[in-house]
Parts: structure tokens; sequence; C-alpha cells
């Protein structure tokens, strides 16, 4: 199947329902003026601003929550009613399953408390989906841009980090990276995304308040990009089926708009007359794959294979693989990470 829309959205998103500064019509304007044509809000334990789901002059505005407890957040999605945070980790995972849901397991590798942020981390990495896990796809959000930066702050740098972001974001971190792959390769199908965590704080300092960060800046960040089949529909309830399952699928990459501008991608595995692409399953069979990439700018990309650098280049990439079980692309700007692939896996 062909692929041939692609729509970029954010997620993880808290407005005035929860512990963001600003209202649905001030988040959706920034969204909107971020170019942006899909976001999905997910207030803490909160599913009050459900009412302003729906098309909003062609941004689809999806609203579900976040469990949040002390610690293991996660991202509950296509549910009717708010899960109980109160439960223990694996017993909400279930409960969002259960239910017809799937979900996000949100910044899983804080390790740092301070004066901006507390630490949230996924305390137990063997609690991972629902169980049984079976055939069930549950997304790790990779890349949380307000937990990498909070997560690089001190007394000292804060000045500076806020007038220039760039310098207290690192990426995602090696484990969180590692823990994806290892999931993938034992096949628990786990989708990766980046979440702005979206709160536009409003904080004193020494010259009055200031807003870290504006909506507006944050939805020109981290960037999740779907890959559709046919164009979004025209009723919301089928447009949301849409994002959530190009999500589940994995057929969506990540672009950290702050490094450059979004890519035209293309990332394809083909054998013969057969070709395919992010999210898809490509059965093995005598005789190798061609694995062609070209991310529509100079970066420096890597095909990962199983974990590892297969081979490297700039701005394009051709490779015949005979082994391996899940491959993904990841690229840099100036030795940051600015664009990362789900993956294509390789089965039987």
């Amino acid at each position: 199947m062909r692929y041939s829309f692609v729509y970029p959205g954010a997620l993880h998103i808290h407005t005035t329902y929860s512990d963001g500064s600003g209202t649905f019509p001030q988040v959706i304007a920034a969204a909107r003026a971020a170019g942006l044509r899909w976001i999905i809000i997910t207030d803490h334990d909160s599913l009050a601003g459900r009412p302003y789901a729906g098309w909003h002059d062609g941004l689809l505005v999806i609203v579900d929550h976040e469990i949040s407890p002390e610690r293991n957040h996660f991202l509950a999605l296509g549910l009717a009613k708010v899960v109980d945070n109160g439960q223990p980790t694996q017993q909400f995972i279930n409960e969002v399953y259960a239910n017809g849901g799937f979900g996000i397991i949100a910044h899983p590798d804080e390790r740092v408390a301070n004066s901006f942020k507390g630490c949230y981390r996924w305390d137990d990495w063997a609690v991972h989906g629902p169980q049984p896990r079976a055939s069930h796809s549950v997304g790790i959000e990779l890349w949380n841009l307000m937990s990498d930066w909070g997560e690089h702050l001190t007394s000292a740098n804060c000045y500076v980090h806020f007038f220039v972001p760039t310098l207290g974001l690192s990426g995602p971190t090696p484990a969180t990276m590692a823990w994806w792959d290892r999931l993938n390769m034992r096949g628990q199908r786990t989708f990766g995304v980046g979440g702005v965590d979206a709160h536009a704080f409003k904080q004193r300092v020494p010259w009055g308040e200031v807003e870290v960060f504006p909506y507006r800046w944050l939805f020109g960040t981290l960037t999740n990009y779907v890959l559709l089949a046919e164009p979004l529909h025209t009723d919301a309830t089928t447009a949301t089926q849409q994002v959530y399952t190009a999500l589940a699928e994995g057929r969506s990459y990540v672009v950290n708009r702050l490094e450059g501008a979004a890519p035209a991608l293309s990332f394809t595995a083909s054998r013969g007359d057969e070709c395919y692409t992010l999210g898809d399953s490509v059965a093995s069979a005598p005789g190798p794959l061609l694995i062609e990439a070209d991310v529509g700018a100079n970066a420096y990309v890597r095909l990962i294979a199983d974990g590892k650098v297969l081979t490297s280049g700039v701005r394009h990439l051709r490779q015949s693989v005979v082994a391996g079980t899940v491959y993904r692309l990841e690229a840099y700007i100036g030795g940051k990470l600015w664009l990362f692939t789900n993956p294509i896996y390789v089965t039987g």
C-alpha cells in the first residue's frame, strides 16, 4: 500500500484543565500558527476538554488524558473515561487496553528533580505493555522536549538555557533507545514518538514573569509526521482513528524542527516488485532486501539494524541486507539528532 499523505502533529500537551497555562482556544491557535494538522491534548487525569475535540479550521484536535501517579506516567489514548491513577502500573495499563484504548509510556528515563520539575521516571522497565502483551502495540515517548530541557537545568545555567534552549537539549537517552530496540527485536511492537510536554509554565524571575516556553514555540520543535494512505477525513472521529492507527502501526517519524525544516522523507525496503516502508512487516525470504533512504536534507544519516549502526552517509543511503529484524533511521545536523523513524520489521 502507498502512504502518500503526510501530516505533521504534536502530542503530550497540557491546558488550564490541568497544569498548563493556556486555554484550549489559545493552544489551538498556537498549533495552527505552527503549521500543525493534528494535536493530541493529554491533560493530567482529566477529559474535561473533550468538548473541544474535532476540526478547528484545518487542525484536528484530539483530547485524551495522561495517567499521572507519582511516577510512571502513561498517555492513555482512545478511551471514554479517565483511568484511576491510584492503581499499580501494570493494572492501569491493562485497564486501558481492556477498554479498547492504547497508550504511550511518557518520559521513561527521567533522573533529575529540581526547582523546575519533579522526577517522573518509569520505574520498572519490565512493565512495557498490557498482560498478555500478545500483538498489542505500545508507544514510548523516546524524546520528551521539556523533560530533556529540565533534566539539564541548574541554578548556574537556567538563564542561558532559557534564552538559548537548544543548549539544554541532548535528545533521547541511550538507555531509552536501547530499550526500544530490544522490545522491537523481541517482536513486541513498540512505536516511538516525540512529545513536547507543553505547559507554557509561568515562572517568576527577577524582572517579572516569563513563560517557559510558549505553546507556539514548542509546536515548532518535536513534530510527529504520520503517514496515511488517504487524506485525513472530514469527519473528526474518522480522522482521529486515522491518526491513532498510523501511530499504533509505527507509520510515523519525528523531526526536531529546531535543527531544520521538515523533510520529504523516503525510507523503503524492497525485494523485486515488493516495496515496504515505516511500520511494515517484511517476510524473510531467499535473497537480499534493498534498503534505500533519502531524508531530504544534507544531514548525516545512520541506518540502525537491531540496535547497531549498519551503515551511514550524507542525505542518501542505499544498502543491501540479508540479516536483521528491525531497521530504522536516525539523522543528525551539526552533531545533534534531527530526525528518527519508526522501524521496518523483518519477520519469519
